[in-house]
């Protein structure tokens, strides 16, 4: 028999349409008949991940077609029935495969009151925290998260200095998804500028952070929690710019791309920042050196430009349903240029005036590099172990140059100087942990941990001056420092559910310092070993579905930076100076807090007692050279008083 050519191409087309995998079944109520418009989806076993979704008919019929292989799992939901599921089932991508039916039982409700479940309050109290829920504010769209933290309770931004404060407090950590971004304050807020609020799901506000966070940081935590929807399975990103002018050109640019699969997943970012600012600096200093009567005027306009490049790139490996292998790199660049010519006018009750016209050029190039990887597995019995290892590496190059005119109150020329200081600090950490928690019984949960923090630094300053043709190293300024900190920490905490309303979160933390400064010479300058409990303690108790109150306490340390206790000298005038302080001790804080809610509205009163006070820009007078030394020093004690009222106001639907 003769067969037209046209049928060949018919048959093999209809041969690959019947070879697709089809997966179908029914939706049954509990009188077995179909029940119409139900949501059907078809999920993937081990990652719950969404493959495709259907309606069912006016039968109760639903059908997916082109699926491949796998093992899946089918999600049944509408309104008056309780949510039901089919048993896993595997499939092999090409056969057609009819499901058992799904019966539906409807739940026990009377139609006149249902409920309508709203979204989750922009701001709302959980043990010890505040919590921003970004993802369900209107007002955020289209901010970047700096935007959004200058909008929430308790947060200071400054956009001048690019730093955050928390209740009037400067010692800020900031972390991502609850890990730690071990770079300075100025670099983390580059990267959060350049975040795009449309990617957060929630900002939680740490002030009195629990005994299984870092004991640094008065201020405490700042946690940025990113999207995560496991239901959309591809690849997606974003491209952000932002220009603008204010004492000169400001501008920055985000990317970001990410891909979620089932078993792989990974993103990357990248941002960079461009800032051109004038910055007018006036000062007056007026002192008695016992001879006569002193007034030091100094006038400076700063320009300074900085530039900075942020990235970061990371993926999560599921090795099994229970394990996950992850890794992340970032680091960033940030160089900042200043020119700044500077008048100064020294005034003597007896000795003649002088002027002075100084000229600073300065380069500050900060570069960071970290890689991270964590390990996690959670066991049959809900038992969950991770470990984590970080290397940090940064490099700062500091040169800067200074040329000195001298002039006397005539304005006739009577001197001049060159000299120029070169800084280098490279920095090296190492940081490992190892984490487990457990569930004792159905109300207890317990987690404990410990970790090693690995620090150096090596400061080198090179003061040169300028005699004719010449460069000669000053003595007196120069100096060079080698720093080695170890932090040895161990923690346990307790939840206790007592019951449905009153929840006691209860643990301790030790930490073990070693710090040693000493010159490439060998010299001591710091030799301190110390080691101390940080108890912390947060009590909730549920009054009822509108009322809520927490009690928490929290004892907390902030270590000096290295570049406060760095060995350094700047100037800023011929006769003031900025320099490190290698003698400087760490601050230890105790925070007692209260938080009320009712309904959406929230009221926190917090106290913060600081015992040696690390104050940055101290000053101390030279009388016989007649300058000033600006460092950062230990002040006696200070006390915090902090009041919160936060609530949305809602003014339309």
């Amino acid at each position: 028999m003769k067969v037209p050519l046209i049928a060949i191409p018919l048959c093999l087309l209809a041969s690959s349409v019947f070879s697709q995998g089809t997966i179908q079944g029914k939706i049954l109520d509990s009188q077995t008949k179909g029940i119409s418009y139900a949501s059907v989806l078809l999920r993937n076993e081990p990652d719950s991940s969404l493959i495709k979704g259907a309606i069912s008919d006016d039968s109760g019929n639903y059908v997916f077609t082109d699926i491949p292989k796998g093992q899946y799992y089918v999600e049944v939901t509408i309104l008056g029935y309780a949510k039901n599921y089919s048993p896993v089932f595997p499939f092999s991508g090409t056969e057609k495969n009819e499901l058992a039916a799904i019966l539906l039982k409807e739940e026990d409700q009377n139609l006149d009151e249902v409920t309508v479940t709203a979204t989750r309050p922009l701001f709302e109290l959980e043990q010890g925290k505040m919590v921003v829920n970004v993802a369900n504010s209107v007002s955020a769209a289209g901010l970047s998260v700096i935007d959004v933290l200058d909008r929430s309770p308790g947060i200071m931004v400054n956009r001048q200095s690019n730093t955050l404060s928390v209740l009037g407090k400067n010692g800020v950590v900031i972390l991502m998804n609850g890990q730690r971004f071990r770079m300075p304050l100025e670099a983390a807020y580059q990267m959060l500028a350049g975040l795009n609020s449309s990617d957060v799901e929630k900002i939680e506000i740490i002030t009195v952070p629990p005994a299984n966070y870092d004991a640094d940081g008065d201020a405490g935590f700042i946690n940025i929690v990113m999207k995560k929807d496991n239901d959309m399975i591809g690849t997606n990103g974003s491209l952000t710019f932002g220009q603008g002018y204010g004492s000169g050109y400001n501008g920055n640019m985000s990317f970001n791309l990410n891909h979620q699969g089932p078993k792989f997943s990974w993103f990357g970012l990248l941002s960079t920042t461009y800032v051109d600012q004038v910055q007018e600096w006036e000062s007056f200093r007026g002192n008695n050196n016992g001879f006569e009567d002193i007034g030091i005027d100094t006038y400076s306009d700063r320009f300074s430009t900085r530039k900075s490049i942020n990235y970061q790139a990371g993926f999560d490996y599921k090795l099994s349903t229970n394990t996950i292998f992850s890794g992340l790199v970032s680091g960033y660049t940030n160089q900042w240029n200043l020119s700044a010519p500077t008048i100064t006018e020294a005034n003597f009750s007896i000795s003649l005036d002088t002027l002075t016209r100084m000229t600073t050029v300065e380069n500050n190039t900060w570069n960071h590099i970290m890689g991270n990887i964590n390990l996690q597995h959670t066991f049959q019995n809900g038992q969950v172990i991770s470990t984590n290892v970080d290397y940090l590496t940064y490099k700062n190059s500091n040169p800067s140059g200074y040329t000195i005119m001298n002039y006397d109150e005539s304005y006739d020329l009577i001197g001049s100087e060159e000299f120029r200081i070169t800084k280098d600090t490279p920095i090296n950490l190492w940081v490992t942990d190892f984490n487990h928690s457990m569930k004792i019984g159905e109300s207890v949960a317990v987690e404990s941990g410990l970790r090693a923090t690995f620090s150096e630094f090596t400061n080198t300053v090179l003061f040169e001056e300028k005699l004719g043709s010449d460069w000669l190293i000053d003595s007196n300024f120069t100096n060079d420092g080698f720093l080695e900190e170890d932090i040895l920490a161990a923690f346990s905490t307790a939840k206790i559910e007592f019951d449905e309303k009153t929840t006691l979160n209860a643990g301790l933390r030790y930490e073990n310092t070693k710090t040693n400064l000493t010159t490439v010479s060998g010299e001591k300058l710091v030799d301190r070993h110390y080691g101390d409990f940080f108890p912390t303690a947060f009590l909730s108790r549920k009054i009822n579905a509108d009322n809520l109150v927490q009690l928490s306490y929290g004892r907390r340390i902030t270590r000096p930076t290295f570049n406060e206790m760095a060995p350094f000298v700047f100037y800023s005038d011929p006769f003031t100076f900025f320099a490190g302080n290698e003698n400087i001790l760490p601050t230890y804080t105790n925070n007692i807090k209260t938080d009320y809610s009712y309904k959406r509205m929230i009221f926190s009163v917090q106290h913060s007692m600081d015992n040696d006070v690390i104050a940055q820009f101290q000053p101390t007078l030279n009388e016989e050279t007649n300058t000033v030394f600006l460092k950062t020093e230990n002040i006696d004690h200070r006390q915090t008083v902090s009041i919160i009222v936060a609530f949305p106001l809602q003014l339309t639907s």
